[in-house]
């Protein structure tokens, strides 16, 4: 798992920064989306639809509680992505 973690992060990084036009080296981890890399509600939408794109996972209508900043967002795509390849329909 450790990994794909690190697969995501890398993929995700960039694609914050494009998203939130935001320099590279201001998304770290702890990066609050809304708070610290000035994300509106369109650059969240955004972002979850790029996501979805790059990473195979949508991330909406999921429930994001707890979800504020980028290591979260790496993390919840993580755990999206565990769950869609232990579907019975993903076999």
């Amino acid at each position: 798992m450790e990994a794909e973690h690190g697969d995501v992060w890398e993929a995700l990084r960039p694609l914050c920064a494009r998203v939130m036009s935001v320099p590279p080296e201001a998304v770290v981890p702890q990066a609050r989306l809304v708070a610290d890399l000035g994300a509106d509600s369109l650059d969240i939408t955004e972002l979850e639809a790029a996501s979805e794109e790059l990473f195979g996972v949508s991330l909406r209508g999921t429930d994001k509680t707890g979800v504020s900043t980028v290591g979260d967002v790496a993390d919840l795509i993580v755990r999206m992505r565990a769950h869609a390849a232990s579907s019975p329909l993903a076999r």
